[in-house]
């Protein structure tokens, strides 16, 4: 997404659109308002242990979303600045019994990245302490700072982003404070630490860095988003700058070098080609601040590594609209047969999710979503809507939620992916969750309350469906349940009675001789489940909640 000081200046200062209900362009989704927030809301997380939604806010505060059943959803603060001493916060996320803060304390015109841990107490408080700081760095500029935190699948490690603190690698010296300064050693990468480290040093050095084994991956700009699949691969999405470069999805390895400054989203910067004039670049739209400073010759810029990862290429149909070189109109990659790597430019991809439990039914499973930060406007990247009065997604509508199709290209060591609209008309999406078959989506709005929309998706029954179920009805109860699910069948006698979980996998199977019974679900962890009734001729199931 846009540096968090223009979107800082967005909470402060722009106006709001007025909220509407998005839209679902597909007949089995469903999209519903959930609840109003607070405005700067920019993380949405599910707590696995209360089942709870929690959302943050830049200012730091953290607020836990209260959803009895019987008064409207509504939030409430449970931590503020006060607990972590962070007032500039991007990132957040759960792990059994931690939560993860990460943000920067901003001094001046320097800065730290810091991750908390806030550890769940037996009387249901939590212990803030440093999980890792930085040494101090330089701020200002176009600083993205510290700002997403993930867990590895084998829950040993975070990955944290750092994001660039210059729009393509030009100098930003704040005012002279930093003489011909462009990235710190430890910007513009993804870094790797212990998940159990404690006030661990990050040092800005980059010989350090490297004998450290804390860096994961360079040359990434700002990888807001970041989420594993299914088979542990890591997937990062981030926006390219003010040139109208596509926005990059990248699958994330260790060592890899992903091209910033010196490329964005597959095309080459042009500051350092002899030459270069910015009024006559067509990719350069005039509308934006840092094309009037920062965008120039630049004769001293830092020779180029030798290899880069290129980013994954996007096969279309939607979010793959290209500003031509020559022209500098637009163009349909998909529609042309052109190359895009990898979305429309200034779409601002965020919210990453991939359904690694397979319970989204139909074409989703297993694959991924993604949501478009940023409005559409016209040709030149213009609307009544954008949010800092600057160009916006030109020529395509964006503000969606996106379903991502990944396949493998084996000759060139990557991906590429299938992107189609799913949803439309989200005003600022910062962020999403996962609850299941139901995706909460967070929206950001500066000044004024926007809305977690509720977003339900068929829901993969783990069931074939090619025997024909049987007649008798399956009755299931108490629903929820946190340790024990009741069933009668209604006077025909199954031969067994199976409980499974949504990706099929037998969690339990009894035997029967009476056409009703009591099964004991205090072990298995909160989620949905399927009760199934089996007999020679067919089956019957039932779906039912465990919560904890």
């Amino acid at each position: 997404m846009r540096t968090p000081i223009l979107l800082v200046l967005f909470i402060a200062f722009a106006p709001a659109k007025a909220q509407t209900t998005p839209s679902s362009l597909r007949p089995d989704i469903s999209v519903d308002h959930y609840m109003n927030v607070r405005s700067s809301a920019v993380r949405l997380e599910v707590d696995p242990i209360s089942g709870r939604l929690y959302y943050l806010r830049t200012n730091g505060e953290l607020l836990v979303v209260i959803d009895d059943g019987i008064a409207p959803p509504h939030d409430s603060v449970v931590f503020t600045t006060e607990d972590h001493l962070l007032d500039d916060t991007y990132g957040m996320t759960f792990h059994d019994s931690d939560l993860f803060v990460i943000g920067n304390q901003v001094t001046g015109s320097s800065t730290q990245g810091i991750v908390h841990r806030a550890r769940l107490q037996p009387d249901g408080s939590r212990l803030w302490t440093v999980a890792a700081w930085t040494e101090p760095y330089a701020w200002g500029g176009k600083a993205h700072g510290f700002n997403n935190v993930v867990v590895s699948p084998d829950e040993t490690e975070l990955y944290l982003n750092c994001g660039s603190r210059t729009d393509h690698g030009e100098v930003q010296d704040v005012n002279g404070a930093y003489p011909e300064l462009r990235e710190e050693p430890i910007t513009a990468k993804i870094l790797r630490i212990p998940i159990d480290a404690n006030e661990l040093l990050l040092p800005n050095d980059e010989p350090e860095l490297a004998a450290s084994e804390f860096v994961f991956a360079s040359g990434v700009r700002n990888t807001f988003d970041m989420a594993f699949d299914a088979d542990g691969r890591l997937f990062g999405v981030e926006n390219s700058g003010d040139h109208d470069d596509p926005e990059e999805m990248n699958w994330l390895r260790q060592g890899h070098h992903y091209g910033f400054p010196w490329t964005a989203g597959g095309n080459s910067n042009p500051t350092p080609i002899v030459g270069y004039d910015p009024a006559l670049d067509p990719l350069l739209n005039p509308g934006f601040p840092s094309a009037a400073t920062d965008f120039q010759y630049d004769p001293t810029f830092p020779p180029a590594p030798p290899f880069f990862t290129e980013p994954i290429r996007n096969t279309g149909p939607d979010a793959d609209r290209v500003r031509d070189p020559l022209t500098s109109g637009i163009r349909d990659a998909s529609d042309e047969g052109i190359e895009i790597r990898t979305f429309t430019c200034h779409r601002s991809p965020l919210g990453l999710l991939f359904d690694t439990d397979s319970l989204w039914g139909d074409d989703l499973r297993g694959d991924a979503l993604m949501l478009s930060f940023t409005p559409g406007g016209d040709t030149l990247g213009f609307s009544p809507i954008a949010p800092w009065g600057i160009p916006v997604v030109p020529a395509d509508p964006s503000s969606d939620l996106i379903h991502l199709v990944l396949t493998p290209d084996l000759p060139n060591d990557n991906f590429s992916v299938q992107a189609t609209r799913i949803v439309e008309g989200f005003y600022l999406p910062v962020d999403a969750a996962n609850a299941n078959n139901v995706i909460y989506v967070l929206e950001n709005s500066g000044g004024n309350e926007r809305a977690i929309w509720k977003v339900t998706l068929p829901l993969y029954t783990g069931i074939d469906g090619t025997i024909g179920s049987h007649t008798t009805p399956l009755h299931v109860w108490p629903v929820p349940t946190a340790d024990r699910i009741m069933w009668s069948t209604e006077g025909k006698r199954p031969n067994a009675i199976t409980l499974l979980d949504m990706q099929g996998r037998v969690c339990r199977t009894v035997l029967t001789r009476t056409t009703n019974g009591v099964i004991a679900v205090n072990d298995l962890p909160a989620a949905v489940y399927l009760l199934r009734a089996d007999y020679l001729d067919g089956f019957v199931h039932q779906r039912f909640v465990i919560t904890k």
